[in-house]
């Protein structure tokens, strides 16, 4: 996986081990132990695909971007709360739960769920966009894992959400 190395050293009987994923020498983050990796390509670009141990299911995906802001824009602030505002996709009923917050770090964390029908398939979508600004650009790593609706609400599943996001909360921008 481009950019991608492990990392497990714990020794205090938490749930810290895992493999340290980098991606696109924009961010990197804690996957939780025993997911499967691959590279994906997604109109023409690549995309980092993860599949959690089973039970639980879904299907989690990374793509970054880095964004020059436009000179009209208001720089690279101002260029990221408009990126995490439109992410969160607020004219469209199928999201909800949407947030948009700044962490401790001057990252930008936007958060979203969808219910979708993919090919007669329900399915939930949780979504993710950390950004900050890096080198006078928006550095931008956006998550989405998908689930099928009726797994949305498996303990196995809301345990294994709940790892994700905290790795997802605390990825770090290159």
């Amino acid at each position: 996986m481009n950019g991608e190395h492990s990392h497990s050293d714990n020794g205090r009987g938490d749930d810290s081990d895992g493999r340290i994923i980098g991606w696109n020498d924009t961010v990197r983050f804690r996957l939780p132990s025993g997911w499967a990796a691959e590279v994906e390509e997604h109109e023409g670009q690549p995309v980092a695909t993860f599949r959690p141990p089973p039970p639980a299911g879904g299907t989690l995906r990374l793509v970054t971007d880095r964004v020059t802001p436009k000179p009209e824009a208001g720089g690279v602030a101002a260029t990221l709360r408009e990126m995490a505002l439109r992410f969160v996709r607020p004219q469209d009923q199928r999201a909800g739960d949407r947030t948009v917050e700044t962490r401790a770090d001057g990252a930008l964390v936007a958060q979203a769920v969808m219910m979708t029908d993919e090919d007669g398939r329900a399915e939930t979508h949780y979504l993710w966009l950390v950004g900050a600004e890096r080198d006078g650009q928006a550095a931008v790593a956006m998550f989405s894992y998908a689930l099928p609706a009726i797994l949305d609400g498996d303990e196995s599943c809301a345990a294994m959400l709940g790892r994700i996001d905290a790795a997802i909360q605390t990825a770090e921008l290159l």
